[in-house]
């Protein structure tokens, strides 16, 4: 069997008694291969070689750009030359993703890359929650890769599932590992949590958990400007949440209500929140809200606030008579 090993930081050279005749760029490393093991696994490699081919000289040399870049086409080149295919939860995504580009099917060879590393993603990775999570993650630096393969929304579905079928005394105990999402994927996952009919108070909670890693109450800078950043996600947390009257308290509503008019978020933001807020408080709650220290909370929202959540109560809980 051939073998691989690295000539230098930047050369890998696969052993054998044939000389190398295929030199390829991959993201600033070369590697140093074999035209005809090239060919019989990778329609795409087969149509490069061809159009590159030196027939003086007998080689073939060009740069490739594949998802992964050189660090995963160095599991794609251990694969083409038989080696043992080292497929992680980190890598997986990122191999398959480039053995799509590649062309590398079983039209061309038994076993092919792409079934196997579908296999492995499927049978292995979907298994455990920590794997799949971990899969996911690795798709944010070749996101439209892994988008058009449909693999961002086969790991996100799979995690999604298994927030809902996981039995645990401890409800939240997804929140602290989804925050290691990016805001886009979070948000994915959130969507896809409510069409399955997640509990609304859990996805509820879990949206404030991960806004409150970014601290969305804190003081302004000290020129006086609150964060634009801040702004964008808070709005993007107030979209997020569960429509559903009650999933998300109203202490809570009140306190991003607070925290959207500082911010000066978009008015659709704020109108969120002052209409869920009057939408479920109680005749008792609104009495309370006025009368005890929530309060202090209430006159931070300005006069205009208060008005329109005391409509919206009304609208909510009272006909008037025609």
């Amino acid at each position: 069997m051939d073998s691989v090993h690295s000539e230098s930081n930047q050369t890998m050279k696969y052993s054998s008694p044939i000389m190398p005749d295929a030199l390829i760029e991959v993201s600033g490393y070369t590697f140093c291969m074999h035209k005809v093991l090239l060919a019989n696994n990778s329609l795409y490699l087969q149509r490069l070689i061809q159009e590159h081919y030196d027939e003086e000289n007998d080689i073939c040399s060009f740069k490739l750009d594949i998802p992964g870049g050189a660090a995963t086409f160095k599991v794609v080149a251990k694969y083409i030359y038989g080696q043992n295919l080292e497929l992680t939860s980190s890598n997986i995504i990122p191999v398959l993703c480039a053995a799509y580009h590649l062309d590398m099917t079983d039209n061309y060879t038994r076993q092919s890359l792409i079934s196997q590393a579908e296999r492995f993603l499927f049978k292995e990775i979907f298994r455990c929650w920590k794997e799949t999570l971990e899969a996911l993650i690795s798709c944010e630096d070749i996101f439209s890769h892994a988008d058009e393969a449909d693999l961002v929304s086969a790991c996100l579905v799979s995690l999604a599932y298994k927030v809902k079928k996981q039995k645990s005394q401890c409800p939240d105990w997804w929140f602290e590992d989804v925050c290691s999402l990016n805001l886009h994927l979070f948000k994915k996952l959130v969507k896809i949590l409510g069409a399955i009919k997640h509990d609304p108070a859990n996805i509820s909670n879990a949206v404030i958990y991960y806004a409150n890693g970014y601290d969305l109450g804190s003081d302004p800078d000290s020129s006086g400007v609150w964060s634009v950043e801040k702004r964008k996600l808070l709005e993007e947390m107030v979209y997020l949440l569960p429509a559903q009257k009650g999933a998300t308290s109203t202490k809570l509503l009140l306190d991003m209500l607070s925290s959207s008019i500082k911010l000066n978020t978009s008015m659709e933001c704020i109108e969120i929140l002052e209409k869920r807020i009057g939408a479920q408080l109680e005749a008792g709650g609104l009495v309370m809200l006025l009368l005890t220290n929530s309060w202090d909370k209430c006159r931070q929202l300005g006069t205009g606030s208060l008005k329109r959540i005391i409509e919206h109560f009304v609208d909510e809980h009272y006909t008037l008579p025609v």
